[in-house]
């Protein structure tokens, strides 16, 4: 294990209806990288828990079945306790459809010890990523002000500061998550990343993204290519939390303006094109409304 000698790392891979191929290259490109797996099933079906159940025995990594979906904070939370209850010093969060390429956890660890040792309060490092759907390397974004600013690293050497980390791919010392407080789940799926960026920020820590760590992650179900940007498309459903927790994101006061402005216009835009280009529109519709309407209300939690 690359990491082993210098310091405890605990991934913690969360699993909803995963493509069991996909499940098991994320769990074969981590293996080695850290010192333990946990997989955290969110109420998937008995055939993927048997699947799980069967992969246990032959790559040796912990299990926690949820008997329903209770969302991607609360199995977050569930692993990062695990975490805290085996004295492991970091937590690697992932969703089940990313993959690690190799040495990234190693090049993510060795970052995040010359930061803290240089003197930064550090929430989290996060590896470059390319989507899926796309196939293009995606940004790390910095919040001014006023508005939204695009970061790429110049190589694989290069640290940028970020104002947000998504979740999949996040390597968190437990002592921040101590002071930061758990994953808020309330929000059950879209926006906990950025909700749990913005509170470390708010207490004076800070966020990098890794130009020497990468792995590859779909952001979407599927993909909507509009010219040279493709848009991704999540289920009706996810559309209800998306924009619910955009408004309850809005409310609270650790979330910069910018991202207000920038993520609410960009939902806006995303409506429009979601009522002419996708399919299932007037069922997307009606979950936008709900999420809109729950959102204005105050109302969180699963649907």
């Amino acid at each position: 294990m690359p990491v082993a000698e210098s310091a405890s790392v605990l991934a913690v891979i969360v699993s909803y209806k995963p493509d069991h191929a996909r499940l098991l290259a994320l769990l074969e490109s981590v293996a080695g990288q850290v010192n333990r797996v946990v997989v955290v099933d969110n109420g998937s079906s008995h055939e993927t828990v048997q699947y799980l159940r069967t992969l246990r025995a032959r790559l040796d990594f912990e299990l926690i079945e949820f008997e329903q979906n209770r969302g991607i904070a609360a199995a977050h939370n569930a692993g990062i306790r695990l975490a805290k209850d085996r004295k492991h010093e970091y937590v690697l969060l992932l969703d089940h459809d990313s993959c690690l390429e190799p040495l990234c956890v190693t090049a993510l660890l060795r970052a995040h010890q010359h930061l803290r040792d240089t003197g930064v309060r550090l929430a989290a490092v996060g590896p470059q990523y390319r989507d899926e759907t796309s196939g293009m390397p995606a940004p790390f974004l910095r919040y001014t002000r006023w508005r939204s600013v695009k970061v790429y690293p110049r190589n694989a050497l290069d640290t940028v500061e970020a104002s947000v980390l998504i979740s999949s791919g996040s390597l968190i010392a437990v002592t921040a998550i101590d002071a930061v407080g758990p994953m808020d789940e309330g929000l059950f799926v879209d926006g906990v990343d950025w909700d749990w960026c913005f509170r470390a920020s708010s207490l004076g820590y800070r966020l990098f993204g890794i130009g020497g760590a990468c792995m590859t992650h779909s952001l979407g179900d599927s993909g909507l290519r509009l010219w040279r940007w493709v848009i991704p498309l999540h289920s009706p459903l996810r559309h209800y939390y998306a924009y619910r927790n955009a408004i309850l994101l809005c409310r609270r006061s650790t979330v910069p303006w910018s991202w207000k402005l920038h993520f609410s216009s960009r939902l806006v835009i995303r409506f429009a094109i979601y009522m002419v280009l996708a399919p299932h529109r007037l069922q997307r519709c009606r979950f936008i409304l709900r999420g809109v309407v729950d959102g204005l209300a105050n109302r969180s939690g699963p649907i």
